[in-house]
């Protein structure tokens, strides 16, 4: 096979740029008719510095992937497949995180996927670095919170009970007070599609029968569900599969409607975290 050349640049987080000890954190390849990128999406830095800001790095994350694999905008960007599309980057990328100046690799493969593969797992993480993705909000939900150690935050509840007016308690899964000193709540619950079907039931019931209580007994919270996306069961699925769905379905439409906020998709619960998070420093603060 012919080999083929590529240009590449690293992708660098420097959490002081004082002493400028980058990390890091993805690559990006051009090729001869085609740019691409592979960023380390989870990205924890070394030490697990609680000051890190994970919302702050999920939009420049955002801001980086439209500049590589948004529309080419002509007055201000180079064309994507020139040399100088790549210094453009490399310009626009200051402070904290930035780009290396182009660098030459050549391999005997004429895609650049497997190239960027290649790089991503030499110089950034390896394959056995990485875990395997969550595919489902709630278990999403869970890891960021536990990557960003705001499972421990003291100010995070977990489990607790909540009184309400009426006398009737109700359980939530988290829970922390946004305005320091108030009466007012947020309240975060989940239902999880899990594998057994009484299992997933009982979660939807009791995160229905929490939300309705509390909105009966007027109690002052912001109600957040986080359920998992579910695919309409096959033909062949076992009627009770069916059933389950059909509930489940019916049960998401009801905590649209009766919750402040319902939680369904990956990227929801990425900004969900980010927010908790920051209301958790703002509280911190007071």
């Amino acid at each position: 096979m012919n080999e083929h050349s590529y240009l590449y640049q690293i992708i660098r987080y420097v959490p002081d740029l004082r002493r400028m000890e980058p990390q890091n954190i993805g690559v990006l390849v051009q090729g001869p008719s085609q740019v691409t990128c592979r960023l380390w999406s989870h990205f924890r830095p070394l030490g697990d510095k609680p000051d890190f800001d994970y919302t702050n790095f999920r939009k420049w994350r955002e801001f980086f992937d439209a500049e590589v694999n948004g529309p080419q905008i002509a007055l201000f960007q180079p064309p994507h497949h020139s040399p100088a599309f790549l210094e453009y980057l490399q310009s626009r990328c200051t402070g904290n995180y930035i780009l290396t100046r182009p660098l030459n690799v050549t391999m005997q493969t004429d895609d650049i996927q497997d190239v960027t593969e290649y790089l991503y797992t030499t110089l950034v993480r390896s394959s056995e670095e990485e875990r395997e993705p969550a595919e489902q909000p709630v278990r999403s939900f869970r890891e960021q919170l536990q990557e960003r150690k705001l499972d421990r935050h003291p100010l995070l509840h977990r489990d607790e009970y909540v009184n309400l007016p009426n006398g009737d308690t109700e359980l939530f899964h988290w829970q922390y007070h946004k305005n320091h000193g108030s009466n007012e709540r947020f309240l975060i619950d989940k239902v999880q599609w899990l594998g057994r079907i009484r299992l997933t039931q009982l979660e939807l019931e009791h995160v229905l029968s929490a939300v309705r209580k509390v909105r009966a007994a007027k109690f002052r919270a912001h109600l957040i569900v986080v359920m998992d996306s579910v695919a309409h069961p096959s033909p062949q699925a076992k009627d009770a599969t069916k059933r389950l769905y059909a509930n489940y379905i019916k049960g998401q439409e009801t905590l649209s409607l009766e919750s402040d906020e319902v939680v369904s998709t990956l990227s929801e619960t990425e900004d969900l975290v980010g927010r908790i998070e920051s209301d958790l420093k703002e509280m911190l603060l007071l």
